[in-house]
């Protein structure tokens, strides 16, 4: 099954990309969820860390919409 990234999932992965801290009204539980299933995030002793995949994903988002080189 294929999980195409919504809006939403991509400014959560933006602030991990940026190391900025999540506020608990932009963490919906559905996009956590999808994120941590196609392993684009993991839960570490320092909190949230996106992994390579996830940086993968948010790069071809990112192509696809127009936003990057």
């Amino acid at each position: 099954m294929r999980f195409p990234l919504t809006q939403s999932q991509s400014l959560i992965l933006v602030k991990l990309i940026n190391n900025e801290t999540l506020r608990k009204h932009e963490m919906h539980w559905e996009d956590m969820v999808v994120l941590t299933q196609v392993k684009a995030i993991k839960m570490t002793k320092e909190g949230l860390t996106i992994t390579r995949k996830g940086k993968i994903r948010f790069v071809k988002w990112a192509r696809k919409e127009g936003l990057g080189a």
